[in-house]
């Protein structure tokens, strides 16, 4: 994923565009981001296609994520599927300020690495749960997990009660 510009001219010279279908190993991304304890391999495929003075790649970049459940800090595995458009200057030192949105050469190449793996880090979520349908321990000493669904009558706190039954007595009489 590492082309230099001579490449990528003479790339050009041949056609419109060409594919890209690489699996990448990030093993750097753990080190990058506390919460990534493991990553496997990605699969970036796309295509690049030139324009007279950039190339645009159209990469989609998949894989998983080992990543702690918010809960019980167990692993969870996080798939991600991420699509983007990265657009390249080919002639360095060509272009003005009013290009945020296009990227440019490091010296003689155009490396997708980094941007691989910033994809990736801007896609790890702040928060990742497991399985809601596995609840291994719904209840300790102490508590217990409930579902809070609302119930369509109030509930009347056992020691206020008394209180209604008051009201209601003074009602009958005055009635």
């Amino acid at each position: 994923m590492k082309w230099s510009i001579a490449q990528l001219l003479k790339l050009r010279n041949q056609g419109d565009s060409f594919a890209i279908d690489e699996m990448v190993e990030l093993p750097e991304l753990t080190q990058l981001h506390p919460d990534i304890r493991s990553i496997r391999p990605v699969h970036v495929h796309g295509d690049a296609s030139f324009t007279s003075n950039q190339v645009t790649f159209n990469l989609k970049v998949q894989g998983d994520l080992t990543l702690p459940d918010a809960r019980t800090l167990d692993d969870v595995i996080y798939e991600f599927d991420i699509e983007s458009l990265e657009p390249f200057f080919l002639e360095n030192g060509r272009y003005t300020e009013q290009f945020d949105d296009v990227n440019l050469p490091e010296g003689n190449t155009i490396d997708l690495r980094p941007i691989v793996r910033e994809l990736i880090m801007l896609d790890v979520p702040m928060q990742v749960f497991g399985n809601e349908t596995d609840k291994t321990q719904v209840e300790g000493e102490g508590w217990s997990v409930i579902d809070e669904q609302p119930d369509d009558q109030p509930k009347i706190d056992p020691r206020l009660a008394g209180l209604a039954d008051l009201f209601s007595k003074k009602e009958d009489k005055d009635g």
